[in-house]
């Protein structure tokens, strides 16, 4: 959860971190989501001290169509993420360009 506003998503929005850096400090990206599970965007090197980590909701299941075009993501809280194929592609595609 945001403890302040970062690059205009509010105070307490919710996410997960997709991406965790060490060097050359630590930071995260964090994917925001709303109550629903949808994706409202990203928010690249957050310090620690920008988010409370909420240790009590783990991973529950993941759905991947019978298609492949997208996966739900099930959280014990209840929360679902929905996340399309093509945009995990470009992540990755973004990530391989830059290494």
């Amino acid at each position: 959860m945001l403890l302040e506003a970062i690059n205009g998503f509010q105070k307490g929005e919710k996410g997960a971190a997709v991406e965790v850096y060490t060097t050359p400090y630590e930071a995260y990206d964090i994917e925001i989501v709303t109550d629903e599970g949808t994706t409202k965007g990203l928010i690249e090197a957050v310090l620690p001290e920008q988010i409370e980590v909420v240790t009590d909701v783990r991973f529950s299941s993941i759905h991947i169509e019978d298609d492949g075009s997208s996966a739900a993501i099930l959280f014990s809280d209840n929360t679902q993420v929905k996340v399309k194929a093509e945009e995990l592609y470009t992540k990755k595609t973004s990530i391989q360009d830059v290494n």
